[in-house]
């Protein structure tokens, strides 16, 4: 009895083990492209068009390991709204500051990235988010499990011009909420591409969230 447990513990360790690896690299058949973890110069800038607003991201320096970005969202409200949002090394927002000092806090963090990409990769995560749910009814807070999958790499065009992109999808589903929200699930498609170390195009089952990029400029080599 004692060897058969000691025989599974090892096999629990092994297949651990070896998931922790693979996703780390590719499997050693694969011929495709791989997008390593990106590296930001301060002033790289990206600008995206969602609906009839325009947002520029800016990358602005690290704190703590971890990668600052300023927002200025034009045209909302008939006035520039700004938010500094701070993500982990693999590009995963971890928290968003508005121009009152508000907060919103995700814990480990919302994003689709588990660097380096390569198509075929799949894997899961939860996290849950400081901003209360709404539409709950009860402003109740919950966990959102997200399953993600690099389906493709793919020639996209947008209005910035035509990438390269790693197509990504996730598919996310509310945890424990009242009134039928742990039913709720939604996809989100994401497109990154390697060359402008960002997303380039987002589509959403509410299309509130759909964005293109419009123009991306380098900023200053270290």
């Amino acid at each position: 009895m004692r060897n058969i447990i000691l025989f599974l513990f090892l096999v629990f360790v092994t297949a651990t083990t070896g998931y922790a690896e693979d996703m780390k690299k590719p499997p050693a058949d694969y011929q495709g492209a791989i997008a390593e973890k990106p590296k930001f110069d301060k002033g790289d800038r990206w600008e995206y068009m969602r609906r009839d607003k325009t947002i520029s991201h800016e990358f602005v320096g690290t704190q703590n390991e971890t990668l600052v970005f300023h927002l200025q969202w034009d045209a909302w409200k008939d006035e520039g709204k700004k938010e500094t949002e701070f993500r982990n090394a693999d590009l995963n927002l971890i928290k968003v500051i508005n121009e009152k000092g508000e907060e919103e806090v995700m814990t480990p963090y919302r994003g689709p990235f588990n660097f380096p990409l390569w198509t075929g990769k799949k894997w899961s995560y939860s996290f849950s988010s400081s901003a209360k749910v709404k539409s709950s009814g009860a402003g109740e807070l919950v966990t959102v499990d997200a399953h993600v999958k690099v389906v493709a790499y793919e020639q996209v065009k947008v209005p910035a011009g035509t990438f390269r992109a790693f197509k990504i999808e996730e598919t996310r589903q509310n945890r424990g909420a009242k009134r039928g929200l742990a039913q709720y699930g939604t996809t989100i498609t994401f497109w990154y591409s390697p060359e402008i170390k960002s997303i380039i195009k987002i589509e959403h089952a509410n299309d509130i969230h759909n964005r293109e990029l419009l123009r991306y400029s380098p900023g200053s080599p270290h």
